[in-house]
């Protein structure tokens, strides 16, 4: 047979099963507009083809694994500003009262610049009015959508103080504020953070609360702050309640503290390695101890920093044991303007372990990280609740020097981590 009439032949073959492939999809994307034509059409309910397809993309998304999911495109930007640190409006958190139902703001200082606090807002204030208009009966999507617009707008907002009744009205100017991920044990009056732990000056403290664009070089500049006159005697990273971020702030993190050796390696389908990322030579705080907090709410890429930190010996993990979700999610953008979360690999720690979750584990399977021997920290619901409560204070209002008393006393595993120390 020619060697022309062969190529021909099997160029035909490829083009048909290409073809082929391209058709099996086609049917496929057609059966599933049949469905929603015919669920819009017959259906008992007029649900629309934008909530119908929402719906399916969501379905499709947790049919995949627990971490998948579908972001709608209202949530989408503020999902993705969240990791990238910045966002617009004027710096506060609003919860809604568990007892009274009110709006009450918990925090008024999240980022810089932070132009509630400027304003006179205050932890503990509540929103009665927004823009001239009550706010009882709203939710609190509604709220915030009405506190939230342009840079460089104002905002009026009346606020209820304490016992008083008194209303007080303040106008508040929107801006593009940076969120900071890092954070130290309290303000100072200037908003800057001080990383000195009160009952123990020697100790710095950094709390990272996600892991975002910026937190690498965040953390890089507050350890040169605190490492500028007097290296500390040790340090605390806080991770618990840190539900994650970018694979790659991760990494860059755990970089500052090694000389060398494996951080991560990720795996795609079929175990595959994808990734291998290693530390990098040169780094000026790897010899500093270090602590390192986690609970159960502690989960990614805190376990990517916690796990890289205790398989190289190189920090004491304090605390519970962490989440155990050890896999990577890709955020593709859909035409909708929503975004789908997809886990595309999942990492693995320097020992070759992967300590991700399955739902069907049961308590002594392999997962998460667990504190290291000894330092293990049983604590109740209510010492959590006042540890958050405590923290969400202190953060939030700047102070010139903070008493002893204001150290978190009630907070045992702050206390064995710098007994670790």
């Amino acid at each position: 047979m020619p060697r022309t009439t062969l190529i021909t032949i099997f160029l035909a073959v490829g083009l048909f099963f290409i073809c082929y492939s391209q058709v099996a999809h086609f049917r496929t994307a057609r059966n599933l507009c049949t469905v929603l034509e015919i669920i819009e059409e017959k259906g008992l309910y007029p649900l629309g083809q934008k909530y119908l397809f929402r719906t399916a993309v969501s379905a499709m998304a947790e049919t995949h694994d627990i971490h998948s999911a579908y972001i709608p495109p209202f949530r989408s930007d503020r999902y993705l500003r969240m990791l990238d640190q910045q966002m617009t409006g004027i710096g506060i958190s609003v919860t809604q009262d568990a007892n009274g139902g009110g709006l009450v703001v918990a925090n008024p200082i999240i980022g810089q610049p932070h132009p509630a606090y400027d304003a006179g807002i205050r932890a503990g204030d509540e929103i009665v009015q927004v823009a001239g208009k009550p706010v009882a009966d709203k939710s609190l999507a509604e709220v915030t959508k009405q506190i939230q617009g342009k840079a460089g707008t104002e905002v009026e907002i009346v606020v209820q103080r304490g016992e008083a009744t008194q209303r007080i009205p303040l106008r508040v100017k929107r801006a593009k504020i940076t969120v900071d991920s890092v954070l130290g044990v309290h303000r100072t009056p200037d908003t800057s953070w001080n990383f000195s732990l009160p009952s123990d000056p020697d100790i710095a403290y950094f709390q990272i609360t996600d892991f975002g664009d910026r937190t690498a070089e965040e953390l890089r500049k507050a350890l040169a702050q605190v490492t500028a006159n007097k290296p500390p005697v040790g340090i605390i990273i806080d991770l618990r309640d840190n539900a994650g971020g970018y694979l790659s702030a991760a990494i860059d993190t755990a970089d500052l503290f090694l000389h060398l050796g494996n951080i991560v390696t990720t795996r795609g389908r079929g175990g595959t390695i994808r990734e291998t990322f290693d530390a990098h030579e040169g780094i000026a705080w790897p010899d500093i101890p270090l602590v390192v907090l986690v609970n159960g709410q502690s989960a990614s890429a805190s376990e990517i920093f916690a796990a890289c930190m205790q398989d190289h010996q190189r920090a004491t993990i304090v605390g519970n044991r962490s989440f155990g979700k050890g896999s990577v999610q890709q955020m593709i953008p859909l035409p909708d303007g929503g975004l789908l979360k997809l886990t595309t690999s999942t990492y693995h720690r320097p020992n070759g372990e992967n300590i991700n979750r399955q739902p069907s584990m049961d308590p002594d399977a392999t997962w998460g990280v667990h504190p290291d021997d000894g330092w293990e920290v049983r604590v109740t619901e209510q010492q959590e609740k006042q540890r958050r409560e405590q923290r969400g204070m202190r953060v939030a209002t700047p102070v010139s020097a903070p008493a002893a008393t204001e150290h978190p006393a009630a907070d045992p595993a702050l206390e064995k981590a710098i007994e670790a120390l």
